[in-house]
């Protein structure tokens, strides 16, 4: 029986073993437009996905590393440049509810078959208006030369005036989405209930010695080790390890980490409808997943993702599924819906310190 063009191309896509691709798709035209962010992500989407895809399909994405791909999305809707970009989930949520995405079927992205439901980014209707690339996750970064592992076994640490002058820590915008979603759960809470986070929270930023604007800033207050801790994230870490600062420790809370999905989307009215559907089902396939967690540590989401034995000692001796099993992924629609608000009495909270 002869393949259909789509049917091929998500045999392909679905497994980690490689097949000859028919000529004919091999003939195609034109450019796809992938916004990304800068730096390691740029070159994480170069080598793990775009170039393999290319070698693959003959289909050219040309990544562009832009400082914020949904302000691209949003300066450009109506008349969209780009056919895709990645996002967090929180910004994938709130272009979705601002009917800026394309959307398709499951029909259209087969391999978000093997991605968990619960990591989907779907409207009401149930159609998927972008696909799940991988995850990292967000616990608390520990530089031992200054404090030990210990120390911060549960996120109520944060908060012990011991660490007064000794933390870092980063902007409402992302202490409104992160870091009070898991002080509120050590609080005895959670998303929906966050006044022990908040007090919590303010219990950590007393002891901050320095709100960060960027991630090369906190890296440095890391390694250099300016700060004893903070929250931070899983790929800055592994980052650091990588580049031979292994006394930079990534550490789970005996109350979890968060787990952070990403999205990749393609802007309403996007061009080149069909092969852009090719483009975001192979990026939710679990072989370019499994090159983007060697080459930077993103955790895969799709399901048949196998980790290595290399990998897994570098997780501590878990497998995928175990650390998804350690993180705990919130009802990121509320914080969403919620986030202004909260933004806004972080903001006056700190004020008030």
């Amino acid at each position: 029986m002869e393949l259909t063009r789509r049917e091929t191309l998500a045999g392909f896509l679905g497994t980690a073993a490689a097949l000859t691709i028919p000529s004919q798709l091999a003939a195609k035209t034109g450019t796809l437009l992938h916004a990304s962010w800068g730096g390691g992500v740029g070159d994480t989407w170069t080598k793990s996905f775009s170039k393999p895809y290319h070698e693959a399909t003959g289909t050219d994405v040309r990544i562009v590393e832009v400082p914020n791909p949904e302000a691209q999305f949003r300066a450009q809707a109506g008349q969209p440049q780009y056919h895709s970009g990645i996002g967090t989930f929180v910004q994938g949520v709130n272009m979705m509810r601002d009917d800026m995405l394309e959307t398709f079927s499951i029909d259209e992205l087969p391999a978000m078959k093997n991605i968990d439901e619960k990591y989907w980014l779907k409207t009401p209707d149930g159609r998927l208006a972008g696909v799940t690339p991988y995850f990292a996750y967000y616990g608390i970064a520990v530089n031992t030369n200054e404090a030990s592992v210990e120390d911060f076994a549960s996120w109520k640490n944060l908060a012990d005036e011991k660490w007064k002058d000794r933390l870092g820590m980063t902007r409402p915008i992302y202490l409104s989405t992160y870091d009070l979603t898991m002080l509120s759960i050590a609080a005895g809470g959670d998303e929906y209930k966050t006044e022990g986070g908040m007090k919590l929270l303010e219990g950590m930023s007393r002891n901050v010695l320095n709100v960060s604007n960027s991630l090369a800033q906190q890296n440095t207050m890391l390694e250099r080790g300016e700060v004893a801790a903070m929250p931070f994230y899983s790929v800055r870490v592994w980052s650091l390890n990588e580049a031979g600062v292994d006394y930079v420790k990534m550490i789970i809370p005996e109350e979890g980490a968060l787990l952070l999905p990403y999205v990749v989307a393609a802007p309403k009215g996007v061009s080149d409808r069909e092969q852009v559907a090719e483009w975001l089902n192979y990026v939710a396939s679990a072989a370019p997943q499994e090159r983007g967690m060697a080459m930077s540590g993103y955790l895969p989401a799709n399901t048949d993702a196998i980790a290595t034995d290399e990998i897994k000692v570098k997780l501590g001796g878990l497998d995928y599924n175990e650390l998804r099993a350690k993180l705990y992924q919130p009802d990121w629609g509320h914080i969403a819906e919620h986030q202004k608000d909260t933004v806004a009495a972080i903001d006056q909270m700190l004020a008030s310190l």
